[in-house]
């Protein structure tokens, strides 16, 4: 009777210890479950942070039609929570050329309506970004960097270089601009004459176009393609393209550009094109600005020579300045412009 005592004695706290041990495990299990859920909705809120935070900055980006100041901030309401985006200027130059740089920081806030107005989730990113004005430098209604030569003879069909601006609220700029060797033998020239001087890179250089950064990828079109498509739109097309319509807005061509058709192919704001402008459309009539040969900012072989003139006695090939039409087509580039491999999903740890 007193061995069986001591064996339960023994028994009872074993068995104790079996189920204290099993309610350690199970309770640590359940912990362990409990974490790894938790790390996984962790993760999950950081990444709808990163998205919600990216949204605000977007928003910012778009909106933003005047130069901000500094310690700028603003707050966005976006889907899954709010963004809180703050500008500083890290760059201003003393000449206020209208190039400042900022960089933008945004917080995102996850907001989750099931567990109240506390932020579930938070993260904060920056981007670089340069404040820029939609102008260009009227230099003339036409410049050519390439040589050209209006065309002689018979059939050459009305040739047309006004400076004096359509629009009445600008001072007039000269007719024609091209660089040595360039002919100007026909046609009629408001209120100058073609002005024909300077290396093909000099001409270029007095546009104050940033040629090598726009071809380089620093620009963001509206389209990619041609025919025109919309009011007042932006185009740039890598290589050669064919204009065989009318259009409105900023036509930006790498590499020459030809009109054709037996009508008329008018383009009312502005044309930059790298190479030549190859004038084959019955009628060719621009209203705003025009430059040609723009790839001699980026050396290599000089651009190709063009010819104005000679489609034929009823042909026409009009330049006209109208600064409201150039003015149209740039307004929308006035903004913040990102800076490209400038983005960081990190910022708050520095």
């Amino acid at each position: 009777m007193t061995a069986l005592r001591n064996r339960r004695g023994i028994a009872l706290p074993v068995t104790i210890f079996i189920i204290t041990l099993m309610t350690i495990t199970l309770a640590a299990a359940f912990a362990r479950v409990g974490a790894e859920r938790e790390v996984a909705t962790g993760a999950s809120e950081a990444i709808s942070a990163l998205t919600v935070a990216q949204s605000g900055l977007q928003r910012y980006l778009g909106v933003s039609t005047s130069r901000p100041p500094d310690g700028d901030s603003v707050r966005f309401n976006v889907t899954g929570g709010y963004a809180d985006v703050v500008a500083r200027i890290v760059e201003s130059d003393s000449l206020d050329d209208q190039k400042t740089m900022y960089v933008l920081r945004s917080t995102g806030y996850v907001i989750v309506p099931a567990q109240g107005a506390t932020a579930q989730g938070k993260r904060t990113v920056a981007q670089f970004a340069q404040w820029q004005v939609g102008n260009i430098r009227a230099v003339a209604a036409f410049v050519a960097a390439n040589q050209v030569r209006t065309a002689t003879g018979g059939g050459v069909g009305s040739i047309r270089f006004d400076g004096i601006d359509g629009c009445a609220s600008a001072l007039p700029v000269v007719s024609a601009r091209a660089r040595s060797g360039s002919q100007f033998n026909t046609g009629t020239y408001a209120p100058t004459p073609a002005v024909v001087s300077g290396s093909g890179g000099v001409v270029a250089d007095t546009t104050g176009i940033d040629w090598r950064a726009i071809v380089g990828g620093t620009f963001t079109p509206d389209y990619r393609t041609l025919p025109p498509t919309g009011a007042y739109s932006s185009y740039l097309i890598s290589g050669d393209a064919t204009l065989n319509t009318s259009g409105t807005g900023l036509l930006i061509v790498t590499g020459d550009l030809t009109t054709t058709g037996t009508g008329t192919v008018a383009w009312y704001g502005v044309v930059l094109v790298g190479g030549a402008i190859n004038f084959n459309a019955r009628r060719n009539q621009f209203y705003g600005l025009v430059v040609s040969g723009l790839n001699e900012q980026l050396g290599g072989a000089p651009p190709p020579q063009g010819t104005i003139g000679g489609g034929g006695g009823s042909s026409r090939y009009w330049f006209e300045y109208d600064s409201c039409h150039v003015a149209n087509a740039v307004e929308a580039l006035t903004g913040l412009a990102p800076i490209r491999n400038a983005w960081v999903d990190n910022w708050a740890s520095y």
